[in-house]
């Protein structure tokens, strides 16, 4: 679980004191909420193994800091909560969410949801990317479905 230190405590023996019990950040406020954001992008794309912010599967192509999405090149237009959907289904591959985690992920958790509303989102999801990138696990929730030949993804 990556860790990030938001404290007023500036002294250079606090930062390391901090950095050497496990903090894999420190931030010293005041701060920016820009700079946050990137912060945590940063440390969530480390976690993942990644070292650039782009997530790729298959033909795929996805940047989480711009929200930007290309399958085998093109754009695709997507709103913003397929965005949160694909990006929480992208950053745990292989990983069954529930459908209360992508709601969280999609709606936050003071959001009141309709029932059938992640069903939809999905279903626009299937529609622009391909059946197979979002997989149905029976009584248990969804998963990222494997990646796809760029030609069956175009198709």
């Amino acid at each position: 679980l990556p860790v990030l230190v938001l404290t007023a405590r500036d002294a250079v023996t606090d930062r390391v004191d901090g950095l050497q019990a496990g903090a894999d950040d420190y931030l010293l406020k005041p701060f920016d909420l820009r700079e946050l954001a990137a912060r945590l992008h940063t440390l969530l794309r480390r976690v993942a193994g990644r070292a650039v912010n782009g997530i790729e599967h298959g033909p795929l192509h996805y940047d989480p800091s711009s929200c930007v999405a290309t399958l085998a090149g093109h754009p695709v237009d997507l709103s913003r909560r397929e965005q949160a959907l694909l990006q929480a289904l992208l950053q745990n591959p292989g990983r069954v969410l529930s459908s209360e985690q992508l709601k969280d992920c999609v709606y936050g958790f003071s959001d009141e949801v309709e029932s059938n509303a992640l069903n939809v989102h999905i279903h626009h999801l299937r529609r622009k990317l391909g059946n197979g990138i979002v997989e149905t696990v029976r009584g248990l929730g969804y998963r990222l479905g494997p990646a796809q030949a760029p030609e069956e993804a175009a198709s």
